[in-house]
């Protein structure tokens, strides 16, 4: 009896174990929310370039900013939102500022972006992706007036993904679909918040917001790779470490 206990013991850890595996290898995704009323109030968006060294097989650099574009308008069923495509916004500044910042190197051009894309839209998707052992691409979302990382989501491949169009499609697509999720359930929790700031007064509100974010500060958070920028200077392909 002893013996079968110890028999059904091992197979239950190695079912666990394989169906936690299978789970992760089929891909998971993390996100951190840095301005949850930034992100809110964000409508119109536009799609910056990317920081990408593809290889071979994978998608071009204007392919995959091409994808940002279209997966952004497919998932934009109910008409909420309004995307612009990196080209159409450098076309747009061109025209207006006479600077045609597709023609720049990459940092001079972020930094002529950065300038201008204020007059233009709420916010802009930056996506990076590193090319590690495993695929990560990360998605972030920037206010374009002061350039802060309001959102950033990371989307891990699986292990043994074939990386071409398909792929990165497919995770740009979830990106979207899990963003949109998000912004819904981040907007009913601002009006489920309203309420309690109207049934418990403002003092009892704020002891309860004071201790929300301390509880927000203790969870760790990985750093968007737009920060990661900010610091080292661009460097396609080499957002992050798998850890």
């Amino acid at each position: 009896m002893k013996k079968i206990m110890q028999l059904l013991a091992v197979v239950c850890v190695l079912v666990m174990g394989t169906q936690m595996a299978f789970a992760w290898e089929n891909g998971s995704h993390k996100e951190d929310i840095y301005d949850s009323d930034g992100l809110i109030g964000m409508t119109n968006f536009v799609i910056g370039n990317v920081y990408f060294s593809p290889q071979e097989g994978e998608p071009t650099n204007e392919e995959l900013i091409d994808m940002l574009y279209e997966e952004a308008i497919k998932a934009n069923k109910s008409g909420q939102y309004t995307f612009t495509s990196y080209i159409d916004i450098c076309k747009e500044i061109n025209n207006k500022e006479h600077i045609d910042i597709y023609r720049l190197n990459r940092r001079k051009a972020l930094e002529i972006f950065k300038q201008q894309i204020g007059k233009y839209a709420d916010g802009y998707i930056v996506c990076t992706v590193s090319n590690d052992t495993r695929l990560n691409v990360f998605y972030d979302i920037i206010d374009s007036k002061t350039h802060d990382v309001v959102y950033s989501y990371r989307k891990l491949a699986p292990k043994s993904a074939v990386r071409d169009a398909a792929l990165y499609r497919e995770m740009t697509h979830d990106f979207y679909v899990d963003l949109q999720e998000r912004i819904k359930k981040l907007k009913h929790e601002k009006e489920e918040e309203e309420k309690a700031i109207i049934k418990m007064g403002k003092e009892k509100y704020e002891e309860y917001k004071a201790k929300k974010e301390a509880k927000k500060k203790e969870q760790k958070s990985y750093q968007s790779s737009f920060e990661t920028f900010k610091e080292n200077g661009p460097r396609p392909g080499q957002g992050h470490k798998v850890e």
